[in-house]
């Protein structure tokens, strides 16, 4: 099990783009004193992993992109879509994201951060 430094946001989502859209996560680059949200995803090869899903300069704003996005993941039935090497998520199945995963968790966190072993 996997240790938690904050309260686990279960059922809380990080995106705010609309559902059809796929979220591009390659090029965050969150930087120390900053806030990420994370997502912990179990994928359909069953492997379960971290993918950062947005960063942010204070934990407000990383509290308020978890919330807006809590109706999207109940909406999705804890499921997202992934493309190969984790570089978008979406809440909808489309073309070039096709990599179905479960929703596990969600959180923000402070970086540096240093994933557990999962």
């Amino acid at each position: 099990m996997m240790k938690r430094t904050f309260a686990t946001l279960a059922m809380i989502g990080a995106f705010t783009a609309p559902a059809h859209a796929a979220e591009d996560v390659s090029q965050l680059n969150p930087q120390p004193g900053q806030w990420s949200t994370v997502i912990a995803i179990y994928d359909h090869l069953q492997n379960h992993y971290l993918l950062k899903t947005s960063v942010h300069d204070d934990i407000a704003s990383c509290s308020a992109r978890l919330q807006n996005t809590a109706e999207q993941i109940k909406k999705a039935n804890n499921i997202v879509y992934t493309a190969p090497r984790n570089t978008k998520v979406s809440f909808t199945k489309e073309e070039g994201v096709e990599n179905e995963a479960k929703v596990l968790e969600i959180r923000c966190v402070l970086e540096p951060f240093q994933p557990e072993r999962v």
